[in-house]
């Protein structure tokens, strides 16, 4: 039992000394760290927290007096890959998420952007990853915009119709 207590101490002052010599930010999960810009200057601080496979779950932003400012939760589906994102305010209010489909090739079908506020749109992918189409909401879930991705841009088409792709009986 003795030995067991003069180990302790030896043991946390070793922990202690590594994490110094890891640097002066700590790094374990959950830790308190700082968002730095270009020029060193602290703008924030953040925490994230991870899974076993260590793909980050939540992720915690604080501003530069350290006012809990929002989080961001991640989910996966059963192959690791990026499900849903959600934005809370920090008061736990959801504010928008975006949400991840794949092909059997495991390569991004489909991504829908939901916001309680300002509609949604879904976008829609080719079998390589590529963006192909968005279609865009109101509140009320009526179409508004349709786009097509173009020469490495989004341009605005006209919306089709209810009888658009129908074929003639």
């Amino acid at each position: 039992m003795k030995k067991r207590i003069v180990l302790l101490p030896i043991f946390c002052l070793l922990f202690s000394l590594l994490l110094t010599a890891c640097g002066s930010e700590a790094s374990y999960d959950g830790a308190m760290t700082p968002i730095k810009d270009e020029s060193g200057t602290v703008t924030g601080y953040e925490r994230k927290y991870h899974n076993d496979s260590g793909d980050i779950t939540r992720w915690d932003v604080y501003d530069a007096d350290e006012q809990y400012d929002h989080y961001i939760l991640y989910e996966y589906d059963s192959s690791g890959r990026l499900g849903k994102e959600t934005y809370y305010q920090a008061n736990g209010i959801g504010v928008y998420y975006y949400a991840y489909s794949y092909s059997d090739e495991g390569t991004i079908a489909e991504m829908d952007y939901v916001n309680a506020k300002e509609g949604s749109s879904r976008t829609l992918y080719d079998v390589n990853g590529i963006e192909q189409y968005r279609y865009t909401y109101d509140n009320n879930d009526d179409l508004v915009q349709y786009e097509i991705f173009e020469n490495d841009a989004w341009v605005q088409k006209e919306l089709p119709t209810e009888t658009d792709g129908e074929e003639d009986e």
